[in-house]
This record gives structure tokens, sequence and C-alpha cells, in this order.
């Protein structure tokens, strides 16, 4: 299914994350790559019994570096192939920061439909120092691996990082990523569980003519007010025993949320 084309027809999109274990090779990783799947499709299952619409999978990378080790891109395969046999609904993938090639090849090959890019055309900053964004090359490594069907959704000023220029607008970051070649982009809050702010939302709304699709802090209360002016919904810490990532998903919560969007 292209998730981008039904969003852009009126279908509004629940995405649940699939936060994977750490895998092999992450810094203090205590996991084996069999836990990490057995994690993996238990969640991409409790997702789809809820009836979630999609589902993206997600690197956990303590210490984390801009660049995903071998191993963990190994493993990401490995976890993306057992969660595409396990379920029907569309996957998407998330590799974090600037692994692009990673996300696009581990989605081409394993039958994923659509990748989460976090820096895409801001200039951000954290631990790691400046970080400069990928769209260009991410965009045209697409077309080099043949992979056009993957659609591209961009984070705006993404969470956990700190903008190298914080006049820019979020508004601008918009309009930048929609001529970069972005299928939808994402608006976030400043963190994971963290309300993503209905000012920010209706103003990339207003901006851009792809879709837009709210990234963090969606729970029971405010999931309606948001899908008023989003395309979709990822949610991700809300759905998990308490609110821990390294938890699994509450299959109750999941419901829970299911219900108070369809209110």
């Amino acid at each position: 299914m292209d998730i981008v084309k039904e969003m852009k027809n009126g279908k509004k999109f629940l995405i649940g994350m699939v936060h994977c274990l750490p895998l092999p090779g992450t810094y203090n990783s205590d996991t084996d790559i069999h836990q990490v799947i057995e994690r993996a499709v238990s969640d991409a299952k409790a997702l789809e019994a809820a009836n979630f619409d999609a589902l993206i999978i997600e690197n956990e990378d303590l210490c984390c570096d801009v660049q995903m080790k071998k191993v963990q891109i190994a493993g990401l395969s490995m976890v993306m192939y057992a969660v595409r046999n396990a379920v029907e609904m569309p996957i998407g993938l998330c590799c974090g920061s600037l692994n692009y090639e990673e996300a696009l090849s581990i989605a081409l090959v394993g039958g994923g439909s659509f990748v989460r890019l976090p820096v895409f055309v801001d200039t951000v900053m954290n631990y790691n120092g400046i970080i400069l964004p990928c769209s260009a090359k991410a965009v045209n490594y697409r077309r080099a691996i043949g992979a056009q069907q993957i659609s591209i959704l961009a984070d705006l000023q993404v969470k956990h990082y700190y903008m190298l220029n914080p006049q820019v607008e979020i508004s601008v970051s918009a309009e930048w990523a929609q001529r970069q070649g972005a299928d939808a982009v994402i608006v976030t809050g400043a963190g994971s569980g963290l309300e993503t702010s209905m000012k920010d939302l209706e103003n990339v709304k207003s901006k851009v003519n792809i879709p837009v699709v709210v990234g963090s802090g969606i729970n029971k209360n405010n999931i309606k007010e948001q899908l008023q002016v989003a395309d979709a919904l990822i949610i991700g810490t809300y759905l998990r025993t308490d609110g821990k990532m390294s938890e699994p998903i509450d299959a109750m919560k999941a419901e829970e949320v299911m219900k108070a969007a369809a209110c």
C-alpha cells in the first residue's frame, strides 16, 4: 500500500512504533538478535491486532553515533524480514540520524513501503557535533537503487536535536523538505512522548501540499484534536508499559488509543 497516496486521498493513518531492543553491536547491549526479533514481531502483531494502519521499525542505539555499525545494519535487516513475514500491514523503517542509505536499502529488500529520515533539510547539532542534512543525497540514492516506490517521511527540526540556527521557522523547513523531494513531513515535540504543538502543526499544514504527520506525544486525550489537522499520527511511547521504550507494547493501551481516535 502507498500510504502517502492514501493520505492524499483523505485517509487518516495511525502508525505504531516498533522500537527494537538494542541490536547486537550497540553500546551496553545485553540482548541477542533472537530476543530483538521476538520482541519486534510480538509488538508488530499487537499493533496489527489493534487495527493500526501501519508500523515503523526503529533501532534503539545507546551511545548513539551518526552512522550505524555494520553489525547493527545486519541485525536490523533480520528484524525487518521477520516482521514483514509476521504481519500484513504497511511497514516503514527509521534508522536514526544520517542512515538514509541503510534505511532505504533495508526497506527495499525487506518489503518496506516508507522510511522516516530524521535529518533531511535542517542543520542540527547534538553530542555528535554539527550534523548536515541529507535530502539531496537521500533522494538521489533512492533513485540510484531503484527504490522510488519507497516514500520518504522527513522530520522537520527533529526532536532530540538543536537547530544550529534556531531562527529558521518550522514552516520554512517544511517548504524546503517539500522542494527537496520529501513525500510527507513529520512535526514533533522536543522529545519522545512530548506533545506536538498544534501551532506548529497548523503552520506546517498551511505551507505544504504534501501530507503532514505528527511524530510524538499522542495519547488518548489529544488524539482527536491532532487528527483534525494531521494526515497521520505516529504513536510509540504512550503504547508501552510505563511509557518505557524498553518495555513491550501494552495491548490494552493500543486498543484504548484506537477507540479514542474513533470517538
